[in-house]
């Protein structure tokens, strides 16, 4: 129990939580499923795919602080309505800066929730912070896959304005619920912001901060390179190539389950270093497959090797820094957000002789997040949950 909880309480809390999260993978992954049918020029069509991103990153840079002074219920609140505000309006908007400024202000919601998600259920499952953090992410990966299916079931059975109304009530829905929850006390409500951050001095914090970079931009690299590796590699049609992303996501999702379940076994250490060697074993698979078949498997492979780095290494983070847990989680995920951002073009960047050269960004990836994982270890002691 966790500020006065009782286990029902903690239990509610912890299915809020990870509503959400659902929320915030539905919210990250959404101006990819309406750009279709937005009617916008190409220009203009990458420049709203990046707001949500800058809303997201901004926002992360400034909340750790305000989730330890504040503490989490009112800045869920605030992202939770942010969300729900700007799904309903965009039905109505036609001008390209109004459809902006709602892609800016899901992202200051999303921000928020990915933050704050984070440092609750780190603060609300001291026994088990990773196998809790993992789950999370689970919830994380089913809303991530949400906005596009439900955009490719309602196509010519239901409008997109429809499709949007719906998913504008979720976080609603979450929103009225949270509401009637006692949450845990702000942990240093009463302390200077300028004493909070000095647990950014720490090495930990950013040796974790690198760690998320390497894996964030690994990750965003793999969503956006993937299904063009495998199309050029075994010439397909786009529908086939797209299968590449799909299994990708899905070991994705599904790894974040097996780890709920070995990480007390293994280890945050160990987890994560088993991790990096799956990856490698799958950059290998797909660079040796010659067929369709293969290099799926080879892109769950990696799926699987990725599935576990992110909420492993921030149930390392909540162990270390127990107080701190807004502030720190707001520095790590901000590395994470500027790695995952420069993923996808540093992977264009070494794919100018081929594409197949997209795969030295994971191999290179786990390499680094095991030598930060190795140093993580060293500074203080075993990094196990």
């Amino acid at each position: 129990m966790t500020g006065g909880q009782t286990p029902i309480h903690r239990g509610a809390l912890l299915l809020t939580v990870n509503a959400c999260m659902f929320v915030f993978g539905v919210v990250l992954l959404l101006m990819g499923s309406l750009l279709p049918s937005l009617h916008v020029n190409g220009a203009r069509a990458g420049s709203l795919g990046s707001f949500p991103l800058a809303g997201i990153l901004s926002v992360t840079v400034v909340i750790g602080p305000v989730l330890d002074k504040l503490g989490a219920k009112p800045a869920l609140s605030v992202g939770l309505g942010m969300v729900a505000a700007a799904l309903a309006a965009i039905p109505s908007l036609s001008s390209y800066p109004a459809l902006a400024g709602a892609a800016l202000l899901y992202g200051f919601g999303g921000g928020i929730l990915n933050t704050a998600t984070n440092a609750v259920v780190s603060e609300l499952s001291v026994a088990g912070r990773g196998v809790a953090l993992n789950l999370l992410g689970f919830s994380f990966s089913l809303g991530a896959v949400t906005a596009p299916l439900l955009m490719s079931f309602a196509s010519g059975r239901f409008s997109t304005a429809t499709i949007l109304y719906l998913l504008a009530a979720a976080p609603a829905a979450v929103l009225v619920l949270m509401l009637t929850l006692p949450f845990p006390r702000a942990a240093h409500a009463a302390t200077p912001v300028r004493s909070l951050v000095r647990v950014l001095n720490h090495p930990v914090v950013w040796l974790i901060g690198v760690l998320l970079f390497f894996e964030s931009g690994n990750e965003n690299c793999l969503f956006v390179w993937a299904g063009k590796v495998m199309q050029d590699t075994l010439h397909l049609a786009s529908g086939r190539a797209d299968l590449a992303l799909v299994s990708l996501s899905a070991a994705l999702g599904g790894g974040r389950l097996l780890a709920a379940l070995g990480l007390k076994r293994l280890g945050s250490r160990n987890l994560l270093l088993l991790s990096c060697a799956i990856t490698v074993a799958g950059v290998a698979v797909v660079r040796l497959s010659a067929t369709f078949g293969g290099m799926l498997a080879g892109f769950a492979v990696l799926g699987l090797g990725m599935s576990t780095v992110f909420p492993t290494a921030l149930g390392v983070a909540g162990d270390r820094f127990p107080n701190e847990t807004g502030t720190v989680f707001g520095a790590i995920m901000t590395a994470a957000l500027v790695g995952g951002t420069a993923g996808p073009a540093i992977g264009g960047w070494v794919a100018g002789s081929s594409h197949m050269a997209v795969l030295i960004v994971p191999l290179v990836a786990a390499t680094g997040i095991a030598v930060c994982t190795l140093a993580v270890s060293r500074q203080g002691g075993s990094a196990r949950s």
